[in-house]
C-alpha cells in the first residue's frame, strides 16, 4: 500500500512556489547519467556514490547528475517504484544507435554518450570538458511554463531535442522483496519525469516554450529542473539544472 500511495504521490501535480531562473554560463555542463534498478543487487553503491555528488563543488556549474531507474530487473521480485520503460529506451537507443552494441546493463554510467566503465576500477570522478559550449538558460514560471533559451556561436543552424527532467531528492526506500531484500535504499537525483521535444536552431538562437505538468511535492523533499540540448544522436550540446524554488 505504501508503494502504490508513493507512486501516487510521485506522478501527481508538483506545485512550484515561485519562479526559477537557472543559467549555464558558456562553458561546457557535462551529464553524469545512471542506469540503475532497485531491483540489482550490485545497484546501491553506484546509487551512494551519485548521491555523494550532492556535496561535490561544481553540482550544476559544471555537471549534473541524473539517475535513470529501469524496468528490465523488475521480473526478479522487486518491482523499482521510479522505474520507467523510456528510460530503458534511451539507455538501448546508446547501446545500439551510438555505440552499435546489443546490450544493456546495471548499474552503468554514461558521462557525454561514452560509457565510464572507469568507476568500476575505482576513478573517483570523471574528467570534465571545459570547452566552448554557448549559453543555455531555462525560466520555469508559478504557472508552470516553462521558456528556454539558447545560443551559440558555433552552430548556425541545427535541429536539436530539448530535454526537460524533474529530478527528486532524499528518497529512502524499504526494499521487501528480491535481491535487496530488507535493505534500505537512498536515492538522489531521481529522474522523475523526462520530456523530450524536436526543435530548432536557427541563426545560432533556440528559443523553446513548454507547459509542465505539476507534480505534487512531498514534505522534506527537494527537487531539481535539468534541460538540455542534444543531437538527434543524443550528443549533448548544452546543460543547465538547479534546485526548484
Amino acid at each position: 500500500m505504501k508503494i502504490v500511495l508513493l507512486i501516487f504521490i510521485l506522478f501527481s501535480n508538483i506545485l512550484f512556489a515561485k519562479e526559477t531562473v537557472i543559467k549555464s554560463g558558456d562553458k561546457k555542463v557535462t551529464l553524469i547519467e545512471l542506469y540503475t534498478s532497485q531491483g540489482c543487487s550490485s545497484c546501491p553503491p553506484a546509487d551512494k556514490w551519485l548521491s555523494q555528488l550532492k556535496n561535490k563543488d561544481g553540482l550544476f556549474k559544471t555537471f549534473i547528475p541524473l539517475a535513470f531507474h529501469v524496468t528490465y530487473w523488475d521480473f526478479i521480485g522487486w518491482k523499482d517504484i521510479f522505474a520507467n520503460s523510456l528510460n530503458d529506451n534511451r539507455q538501448r537507443n546508446y547501446s545500439s544507435k551510438v555505440w552499435k552494441k546489443n546490450s544493456v546493463y546495471t548499474p552503468q554510467f554514461i558521462v557525454d554518450t561514452k560509457e565510464y566503465r572507469q568507476w568500476f576500477s575505482g576513478q573517483p570522478f570523471p574528467k570534465l570538458q571545459n570547452n566552448y559550449a554557448g549559453n543555455l538558460e531555462a525560466k520555469l514560471s508559478e504557472n508552470k511554463n516553462l521558456e528556454v533559451k539558447y545560443n551559440n556561436k558555433n552552430i548556425k543552424n541545427k535541429k536539436v531535442l530539448v530535454n526537460i527532467a524533474i529530478l527528486g531528492f532524499d528518497y529512502n526506500i524499504d526494499i521487501k522483496r528480491g535481491e535487496n531484500k530488507s535493505r534500505v535504499l537512498e536515492h538522489d537525483f531521481v529522474v522523475l519525469k523526462h520530456i523530450q521535444k524536436y526543435a530548432a536552431i536557427k541563426n545560432h538562437n533556440l528559443d523553446f516554450k513548454n507547459k509542465l505538468y505539476q507534480l505534487k511535492k512531498e514534505p522534506n523533499k527537494k527537487y531539481a529542473l535539468v534541460v538540455w540540448i542534444s543531437d538527434e544522436n543524443y550528443n549533448q550540446l548544452q546543460a543547465v539544472g538547479g534546485y526548484i524554488n
